[in-house]
């Protein structure tokens, strides 16, 4: 298993990189990719308690590049949209737990991914994108390693047996570590970078137990097979999903100050 999530991470990892650090339309057909195999994951994750219609996952790829160019009130307008239309459909079918469903899966699936385009598109998008994605990669393996390692304790037991309160705080003090290194390149004090790398890693760590939650509610291991090792995209960027938005707001916030 180990050896499989490597030799993934030395195939997806260049691409991915590739796509934050060019933009553009790069940048655009690699969230269209990921928003529809996650789409699709996600339909498949809550089919044992409803059918959510297969308009959902347009709706979502389109949610999720809204907001390219920085244009948060398209990004707003084509979030509601999105809802009006799902909603309008599942009632259609005369199917109200659908909607639900529809709805909160658009807005973790395709709100998320948006608000991580906002980030890209906005000013200095490249290298707080490419932080809130080293970032995350390292809360991930921190907490991996580190569970390995330290783990005693068990975190959330309920939704994921394996997770272990040592190996979180071992993922948190790595996104620590890394954020230290943003003030090289950008004019961000020190203390600022420190508190947002640990709160980009709480929100890693959170993003990955929604994830455990969702799957556990599906009663599924995995949320697909995208990636030999990984399992599905929901399963490899439930992290991404939390730390993109949340850097956003942290972006934002900082921005109004400095």
């Amino acid at each position: 298993m180990l050896r499989q999530r490597v030799l993934s991470a030395l195939v997806f990892a260049p691409l991915v990189l590739g796509s934050f650090f060019l933009g553009g339309g790069y940048f655009i057909a690699f969230v269209l990719l990921l928003s529809a195999v996650a789409a699709v994951e996600f339909r498949r994750v809550v089919r044992s308690a409803t059918e959510i219609p297969p308009v959902f996952v347009p709706v979502c790829m389109a949610v999720s590049v809204s907001g390219w160019a920085d244009d948060t009130g398209r990004f707003l307008v084509t979030l509601l949209g999105g809802a009006l239309v799902l909603l309008f459909v599942c009632l259609l079918r005369k199917s109200a737990p659908s909607a639900v469903y529809a709805l909160a899966g658009e807005m973790y699936v395709g709100g998320l991914l948006g608000a991580l385009s906002l980030l890209r598109s906005g000013d200095e998008g490249r290298v707080w994108s490419l932080f809130v994605l080293l970032v995350t990669w390292a809360t991930d393996t921190g907490a991996y390693f580190g569970g390995l390692a330290f783990g005693k304790r068990k975190l959330a037991p309920a939704i994921s047996p394996s997770k272990s309160w040592e190996g979180a705080v071992s993922g948190v003090v790595a996104a620590a570590l890394v954020s230290l290194g943003l003030p090289r390149f950008l004019d961000v004090p020190w203390p600022i970078a420190f508190i947002t790398g640990v709160s980009l890693g709480v929100l890693a760590e959170t993003g990955d137990l929604v994830e455990s939650l969702l799957k556990r509610f599906g009663q599924v291991k995995d949320s697909g097979r995208a990636i030999p090792g990984h399992g599905g995209i929901l399963d490899r960027f439930d992290s991404l999903l939390f730390t993109g938005a949340g850097a956003l707001v942290i972006h934002a916030i900082y921005s109004l100050f400095r």
